[in-house]
Protein backbone atom coordinates (compact mmCIF):
# COMPACT_ATOMS: atom_id res chain seq x y z
CA UNK A 1 0.00 0.00 0.00
CA UNK A 2 1.49 3.33 -0.93
CA UNK A 3 1.69 6.39 1.31
CA UNK A 4 -1.04 8.28 -0.61
CA UNK A 5 -3.67 5.77 0.48
CA UNK A 6 -2.47 5.60 4.09
CA UNK A 7 -2.35 9.36 4.70
CA UNK A 8 -5.17 10.40 2.41
CA UNK A 9 -4.74 12.09 -0.95
CA UNK A 10 -4.57 15.68 0.38
CA UNK A 11 -2.02 14.95 3.10
CA UNK A 12 0.16 12.88 0.79
CA UNK A 13 0.27 15.57 -1.91
CA UNK A 14 1.13 18.35 0.55
CA UNK A 15 3.89 16.40 2.24
CA UNK A 16 1.85 15.65 5.39
CA UNK A 17 1.06 19.31 6.08
CA UNK A 18 -2.51 20.52 5.71
CA UNK A 19 -2.98 23.84 3.93
CA UNK A 20 -5.66 26.20 5.26
CA UNK A 21 -7.52 28.89 3.38
CA UNK A 22 -7.52 32.45 4.74
CA UNK A 23 -11.25 32.15 5.45
CA UNK A 24 -10.67 29.04 7.60
CA UNK A 25 -7.93 30.83 9.54
CA UNK A 26 -10.24 33.83 10.06
CA UNK A 27 -13.00 31.57 11.39
CA UNK A 28 -10.49 29.86 13.71
CA UNK A 29 -9.22 33.22 15.00
CA UNK A 30 -12.78 34.47 15.60
CA UNK A 31 -13.65 31.27 17.46
CA UNK A 32 -10.57 31.58 19.69
CA UNK A 33 -11.43 35.21 20.49
CA UNK A 34 -15.00 34.19 21.32
CA UNK A 35 -13.66 31.59 23.77
CA UNK A 36 -11.50 34.24 25.47
CA UNK A 37 -14.42 36.65 26.12
CA UNK A 38 -15.41 35.22 29.53
CA UNK A 39 -11.85 35.80 30.74
CA UNK A 40 -12.45 39.56 30.72
CA UNK A 41 -15.70 39.53 32.68
CA UNK A 42 -15.74 41.20 36.07
CA UNK A 43 -17.41 39.91 39.22
CA UNK A 44 -21.13 40.51 39.71
CA UNK A 45 -22.10 43.23 42.20
CA UNK A 46 -23.57 42.34 45.59
CA UNK A 47 -27.03 43.48 46.69
CA UNK A 48 -29.20 43.32 49.77
CA UNK A 49 -32.42 41.43 49.01
CA UNK A 50 -35.57 41.87 51.15
CA UNK A 51 -38.13 39.10 51.61
CA UNK A 52 -41.67 40.00 50.52
CA UNK A 53 -43.01 37.65 53.20
CA UNK A 54 -41.33 38.70 56.45
CA UNK A 55 -38.96 41.56 55.50
CA UNK A 56 -35.76 39.61 56.24
CA UNK A 57 -32.63 40.85 54.45
CA UNK A 58 -30.00 38.73 52.74
CA UNK A 59 -26.82 39.75 50.95
CA UNK A 60 -26.27 37.94 47.62
CA UNK A 61 -25.11 38.54 44.07
CA UNK A 62 -28.27 37.09 42.52
CA UNK A 63 -31.88 36.95 43.67
CA UNK A 64 -32.59 34.20 46.23
CA UNK A 65 -35.91 33.50 44.50
CA UNK A 66 -39.25 34.92 43.35
CA UNK A 67 -40.27 36.11 46.84
CA UNK A 68 -37.38 38.56 47.13
CA UNK A 69 -36.83 42.10 45.86
CA UNK A 70 -33.62 44.10 45.61
CA UNK A 71 -33.27 46.47 48.57
CA UNK A 72 -29.99 48.33 48.05
CA UNK A 73 -27.70 49.89 45.49
CA UNK A 74 -24.94 47.61 44.17
CA UNK A 75 -21.90 46.98 46.34
CA UNK A 76 -18.60 46.23 44.63
CA UNK A 77 -17.00 44.58 47.63
CA UNK A 78 -17.68 40.98 48.60
CA UNK A 79 -20.52 40.32 51.02
CA UNK A 80 -22.15 43.78 50.63
CA UNK A 81 -19.10 45.55 51.98
CA UNK A 82 -18.25 48.92 50.44
CA UNK A 83 -15.10 49.09 48.41
CA UNK A 84 -12.11 50.03 50.53
CA UNK A 85 -11.07 53.60 49.93
CA UNK A 86 -7.41 54.15 49.19
CA UNK A 87 -5.97 57.57 49.79
CA UNK A 88 -2.87 58.34 47.80
CA UNK A 89 -0.62 60.97 49.32
CA UNK A 90 2.03 62.28 46.96
CA UNK A 91 5.59 62.23 48.22
CA UNK A 92 7.40 65.53 48.58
Amino acid sequence: MNSAKRLGCHAARSGGKASHSPAALLVLAAWLLWLALPLHAGPAPWYYWRSKVDGARVCAQTSPGPGWERDSPPYEGPGCQPRTKVIVVPMR
